[in-house]
């Protein structure tokens, strides 16, 4: 009983030591690129949990979770609707793009068709082990789902005022799929589906940036 709930007490902390290993990293103008911003603090918090007993007794295992008929179908329409809004924003707001070629050095994975497949790959394994996973937990393990769903959503939304969509529109859009994806997260008890709806989402993103003529 009492190993346990020392585990449970740690939980918390495992949001709070990224959030600061994130913000140093931010303090470093050679971090701020893709996918380095979110390596750094991740590799770091991970040697952290490695060597400190109490948090690699409560680090959260991430699971792929149950897929279901409902859950399957659900994923295939977050991501449908996702499509059209990202194209539907591009299209009518026209946001300046040219600063995502220096976010994104598509030199280091072979140019333009290996950063296509690696970038949707990695930036939403990235994201959804941050997001969805160390930070889910660690938010839920103080308060009930429907807390942790918006307050991860707010997190996700605020960390793409610099992302893409871009802007406080593109914020809200962001935290909206956040929305979405967490509760895809609490209904299935994995990061499975919302990494593959994450997939969806950058793969749109990248083509469209693609088609702008960022590189």
């Amino acid at each position: 009983m009492t190993t346990r709930s020392s585990s449970a007490d740690w939980r918390p902390l495992h949001g709070i030591l990224f959030v600061a290993l994130l913000s140093l990293t931010m303090q470093v103008p050679q971090f701020r690129i893709w996918p380095l911003l979110w390596v750094v603090p991740l590799s770091a918090y991970l040697v952290m949990v490695a060597t400190i007993p109490p948090l690699r007794a409560s680090f959260f295992r991430w699971r792929f979770g149950r897929i279901t008929p409902f859950t399957a179908s659900s994923a295939v329409i977050i991501g449908l609707i996702t499509i059209a809004t990202l194209v539907i924003f591009h299209r009518t707001v026209h946001p300046d793009v040219s600063g995502y070629r220096t976010l994104l050095p598509v030199q280091w994975f072979g140019g333009i068709v290996g950063t296509a497949i690696l970038f949707p790959l990695l930036n939403a394994a990235l994201e959804e082990i941050v997001f969805r996973g160390m930070l889910f937990d660690s938010i839920a393990s103080q308060w009930g789902s429907a807390v942790t769903v918006i307050v991860s959503a707010v997190f996700f939304g605020y960390g793409h005022m610099q992302g893409y969509p871009p802007g406080p529109l593109g914020a809200v859009l962001a935290g909206v799929f956040g929305i979405a994806i967490g509760w895809l997260r609490v209904v299935t008890g994995g990061i499975g589906l919302p990494f593959l709806t994450h997939v969806v989402a950058d793969t749109t993103i990248f083509i469209l940036l693609m088609q702008s003529g960022v590189w």
